[in-house]
């Protein structure tokens, strides 16, 4: 008697959870996206790193001439020093460390200047990507997308990179408004 109502069990479980109405939901689909590889590959992100990359060789410029004038400048101190007086050494030796602070000054200044660019660039290619991320994900019907520089991924399935999908659209974009 015991058996048999085991069995009814059983058999009244198997038949319930064979019904579609007790079916395992779909599963979640995860995409994910690197965002540095878009960024070196796509026009607008080329385009973008270029801007930076000039904007840093020019301040690098700037900070070598300066280098190299406040090098001449301490190398004429030392050798003009000898002879002078203590107060003309003195002067001397303050308008060297004027320069010094002025160079260190320009160092700081180049610096977060292209720090400032490079943060410039990151919000408004992340603007532009938006849509783009949104519309392909929707398209592969992907719940959540990952960014492979973010997140603290163990593994993960090169087939659920849409990196290589967004970059082409993107670019598809830049090709329409362009004139």
């Amino acid at each position: 008697m015991l058996r048999t109502r085991a069995l009814s069990l059983a058999a009244l479980a198997a038949v319930l959870f064979a019904s579609p109405l007790h079916a395992q939901p779909d599963a979640t689909k995860i995409g994910a996206i690197n965002l540095s590889y878009v960024a070196r590959t796509s026009k607008a992100g080329k385009e973008g790193l270029a801007r930076i990359d000039a904007a840093g060789r020019r301040k690098s410029l700037e900070v070598e001439a300066k280098a190299a004038e406040l090098q001449k400048q301490q190398t004429e101190l030392q050798k003009s020093s000898i002879g002078l007086s203590a107060r003309a050494l003195a002067d001397l030796q303050r308008g060297f460390e004027k320069s010094r602070i002025d160079f260190d000054r320009l160092q700081q200044d180049a610096q977060k200047e292209i720090e400032a660019m490079q943060t410039q660039f990151e919000l408004e290619f992340r603007a532009k990507l938006a849509p783009v991320i949104d519309e392909v994900s929707k398209e592969k019907g992907l719940q959540f997308v990952f960014g492979l520089e973010q997140a603290a991924i163990v593994w993960w399935s090169p087939a659920v990179d849409i990196s290589a999908e967004v970059v082409k659209r993107l670019d598809a974009l830049k090709a329409l408004k362009a004139p």
